[in-house]
C-alpha cells in the first residue's frame, strides 16, 4: 500500500497529506532521489541531502520558489534574477542580491528588537486567555496559536489591532492559493482580491512611513542607511512575505507543541513541573512535526546524486519534515517525541544563507504561549477531531485543537 502511493508521490499530493511519514520512510530507504512525474520534480529527503542543498546556493537557486509557488519566471543555467525581480521576498532571491536585501531586513530582527517584543506578546497572550474558566472548552489554534502571531507582526508593521483579523484573512487565503486547495487556480477571485487589497494597504502604510517614519519595522526597512534601504515595491513584498510565512510558521509551531504536549501526558507533566523545560519542547517539536515541510529549489548545472543524474534547471523538493525525521541523523528512535533529545541542527527554520529571518521571533511566541498554557492543558482528554489538518500541503498544523480547561 504504503509503495503504491510512494510512486504517486508528489509534493501537492492531498492522500498524503494526513500521514506523509510512512512515504519519507520509503522515500529515504528506497528512492532518496525521487522523481515526481506530475510536478516533474525531484525529491530529496535524507538528512544530509537536504542540508547539502540548502547550504549551497550556487548550485541550488531558491527562484524555484517563485516558480513553483507563484508561477513566475525563473533564471535559466546558472543566470541569477536581480534583486529588483525579488520584490523583497527573500525565500526567492539568491546570492549577492539576497545578501543586500538581508542586511537592510536584518535591522528588524536584532535580538535587542526581539526582546523589546517579549513584554507585549505576553500582553496579547494574556488577553487571549483572559476570562477562561474550568469546564470551558477552549480551541489553543483559533483562541491563541492563530491570533497571537497575526497580531504580533500588524502590530510591528504598524496596523492597528483591528487589522489583524483581516490579515488573518489575507495570509490563509494566500496559502491556500499556494500550497493548498485553490493551487492552481490561485488567480481565483478570493486570492487575488486579498493580494490587491494586502498590496493596496500595507502601500499606503508605507507611504505614511516614508513621509513620517515612526517606531515600527515598516520604518526602519524604508528609512535611508546609505544607500541601504529597500524599496517601496520591495518593502511591500517583504512585509507580504512576513504576514504569509511568518504567521503560518508561529501559528502551526504553537498549536504542533500544545498537540504533542497532549499526545505525551508523561512529558507534559515533566514540562509543567519543570517549565524550563520549554525550550526543548519547541526544539522537539520543530524537529518531529517541522510547520515547513518542504521548500523548493532549482538546478544551475546538472549534478548526479545517489546514481540519479539531475539535468540543469530541474525544480528539487527538499523535504524538511522527513529529513528531520531520518535515522541516519537522529538515530533508530527518531519517529519517536523526546525533549530530551539533541535537536540542534534540525532543518525546521532552514540552513544556510536562506536560515529562516524570523526564528528568534517565532521561538519567543511560541515560548511564551506554551508557558501560559501548560497549566490549561493539565488534565485535558483528548479531543475529538484534533487530527483535521490546515488546508496546506506545504505548511502542517491543526485546524482546531479544542480542550476543556480543567
Amino acid at each position: 500500500m504504503t509503495e503504491g502511493l510512494v510512486l504517486q508521490y508528489d509534493p501537492f499530493d492531498a492522500t498524503i497529506a494526513a500521514d506523509p511519514y510512512p512515504i519519507y520512510d520509503w522515500l529515504r530507504d528506497e528512492a532518496p532521489v525521487h522523481h515526481a512525474p506530475v510536478t516533474d520534480t525531484f525529491v530529496l529527503s535524507r538528512y544530509d541531502d537536504v542540508a547539502w542543498a540548502l547550504g549551497d546556493t550556487d548550485l541550488f537557486s531558491s527562484d524555484a520558489m517563485r516558480g513553483v509557488l507563484l508561477g513566475q519566471p525563473t533564471g535559466v543555467g546558472e543566470q541569477r534574477l536581480p534583486r529588483e525581480a525579488a520584490m523583497g521576498t527573500l525565500v526567492s532571491v539568491d546570492p549577492p542580491a539576497h545578501t543586500e536585501l538581508r542586511r537592510i531586513v536584518n535591522r528588524g530582527f536584532t535580538p535587542r528588537r526581539i526582546g523589546d517584543w517579549h513584554g507585549r506578546i505576553e500582553e496579547i497572550i494574556a488577553e487571549l486567555l483572559s476570562g477562561l474558566s474550568p469546564g470551558d472548552t477552549f480551541d489553543v489554534i483559533g483562541g491563541l496559536a492563530a491570533p497571537l502571531p497575526v497580531q504580533v507582526i500588524a502590530e510591528l508593521l504598524g496596523a492597528g489591532v483591528e487589522a489583524a483579523a483581516q490579515f488573518r484573512q489575507w495570509a490563509d487565503a494566500l496559502t491556500r492559493a499556494m500550497s493548498g486547495s485553490a493551487r492552481g487556480g490561485m488567480f481565483g477571485e478570493e486570492p487575488l482580491q486579498a493580494m490587491f487589497s494586502l498590496a493596496s494597504y500595507l502601500g499606503q502604510r508605507i507611504e505614511e512611513r516614508q513621509r513620517q517614519p515612526s517606531d515600527d519595522l515598516l520604518s526602519t526597512l524604508v528609512r535611508a542607511h546609505g544607500d541601504e534601504v529597500l524599496g517601496q515595491e520591495e518593502a511591500l513584498g517583504f512585509a507580504g512575505l512576513l504576514l504569509f510565512a511568518g504567521t503560518e510558521t508561529s501559528t502551526n509551531l504553537i498549536g504542533n507543541a500544545a498537540w504533542a504536549l497532549l499526545h505525551h501526558p508523561d512529558e507534559l507533566g515533566a514540562t509543567r513541573g519543570d517549565p524550563t523545560r520549554v525550550p526543548a519542547v519547541l526544539e522537539e517539536t520543530l524537529r518531529w512535526e517541522s510547520p515547513v515541510q518542504y521548500v523548493f529549489r532549482r538546478t544551475t548545472r546538472p549534478v548526479e546524486r545517489h546514481g540519479v543524474r539531475i539535468p540543469v534547471d530541474a525544480v528539487i523538493t527538499l523535504l524538511l519534515g522527513a529529513a528531520n525525521r531520518d535515522p541516519r541523523h537522529w538515530g533508530d528512535d527518531a519517529d519517536r517525541f523526546d525533549a530530551d533529545r539533541v535537536t540542534s541542527g534540525h532543518l525546521a527554520f532552514g540552513f544556510g544563507p536562506h536560515f529562516c529571518l524570523g526564528a528568534a521571533l517565532a521561538r519567543a511566541e511560541a515560548g511564551l504561549a506554551l508557558n501560559r498554557l501548560l497549566d490549561h492543558l493539565d488534565g485535558c482528554q483528548m479531543p475529538a477531531g484534533d487530527d483535521e489538518l490546515i488546508d496546506s500541503l506545504q505548511f502542517r498544523g491543526r485546524r482546531q485543537l479544542e480542550i476543556v480547561v480543567p
